[in-house]
């Protein structure tokens, strides 16, 4: 797959006041309550452009911790971290929000690479199923994607 389609996103309309939902987003331990895979986050600074926090992951058996650092901290607007280096990330990771009023479109999205990653080692090792490995792993990004930005959703609008 090429870089361009590396990435994915979701959205919903969320009938909400943009404050509490940026308040809900840049909670990074909240995804926690939805996805199966994310475990749980910490901030490691204040929270900001160019803190870092801590991701602790699981599939499986198999567990592991990224330390992110936030590239775009807009209140109300955009909150994006890179995985693990800044310059040449395992992924990028991030919401926005689209204030239109009487409600908000959240969307979030991720972008693999361009950094090595376990994927793209499996892709790399096996080039003829690359492609398959690869968007086999997009598909369980966005289902964990998608739980989290419904699980926002329920608690912005409660």
């Amino acid at each position: 797959m090429s870089a361009g389609s590396d990435r994915v996103e979701v959205e919903t309309s969320v009938v909400a006041p943009v404050d509490r939902l940026w308040a809900l987003v840049t909670d990074v331990d909240l995804p926690a309550r939805f996805s199966r895979e994310f475990q749980a986050g910490e901030w490691l600074d204040d929270p900001g452009e160019g803190a870092r926090f801590r991701g602790h992951n699981k599939i499986g058996d198999v567990e592991w911790s990224t330390t992110c650092t936030v590239v775009d901290f807009r209140p109300g607007r955009a909150f994006t971290w890179a995985v693990e280096s800044v310059d040449e990330p395992v992924a990028v990771w991030g919401y926005t929000l689209d204030d239109r009023g009487d409600r908000v479109l959240l969307r979030m999205h991720a972008t693999m690479g361009p950094a090595p990653s376990p994927p793209r080692a499996a892709a790399a090792a096996d080039p003829e199923h690359a492609e398959e490995i690869i968007a086999r792993r997009l598909r369980h990004w966005t289902k964990n994607m998608t739980a989290t930005v419904e699980g926002i959703k329920g608690l912005a609008q409660a």
